[in-house]
């Protein structure tokens, strides 16, 4: 059994913000939310939440790095180790695993898909088993956010961000609970 703790860190708001949201696909998005349901992890209700510590890391994690980090990974969930125990966290760009975790969805980007899950994004290695972590594609809609993001209103619209990435809350009917959530490229100047 392994317990959870939560730790969380927030900055102070900058001031005088502003931020240019860059167009997708050629038009700005029409059917973002401008205030978000703050639901998005609804999916992932039953995981730990990102940032969080446990004791120990699940039975059965196997230990894969990349050329700066130690993971420990379990069922589509990443570990590192820090003082006090593990941190639940999603890995970096680069980071190569065999195989995908179960519940992972097929996200099409243009002429390419992705796979996501948990927060994490990956392409398919040389259409080998194995799969590597990407930085989340511009335009990709994923069907829920882990616990763990916070919300930043950019000119009176609110976004998710979540481990450097925007997201917008958007109408997808296509989706199970008809709203997706679009990763966005914002481009912040202060």
């Amino acid at each position: 059994m392994t317990g959870y703790t939560q730790t969380a860190t927030s900055k102070p708001p900058r001031k005088n913000a502003t931020a240019l949201v860059k167009a997708h696909r050629g038009t700005v998005v029409t059917d973002l939310h401008d205030k978000v349901s703050k639901k998005a992890q609804v999916r992932y209700t039953s995981f730990p939440r990102i940032g969080s510590e446990v004791i120990a890391v699940p039975a059965g994690a196997i230990a894969i790095n990349d050329s700066t980090t130690n993971y420990y990974y379990k069922a589509g969930i990443y570990y590192i180790q820090n003082k006090s125990g593990y941190m639940v966290t999603l890995p970096g760009p680069g980071l190569r695993l065999k195989g995908l975790p179960i519940g992972y969805r097929i996200i099409p980007v243009g002429e390419k898909n992705y796979y996501y899950y948990f927060g994490t994004f990956y392409r398919q290695v040389e259409n080998s088993d194995n799969y590597e972590v990407v930085t989340p594609p511009e335009t990709a809609v994923v069907d829920g956010l882990p616990d763990g993001y916070s919300i930043r209103k950019i000119d009176s619209t609110e976004y998710y961000y979540l481990n450097g990435t925007y997201y917008a809350e958007i109408d997808a009917p296509n989706l199970e609970g008809k709203i997706g959530y679009e990763v966005v490229v914002i481009i912040e100047a202060y």
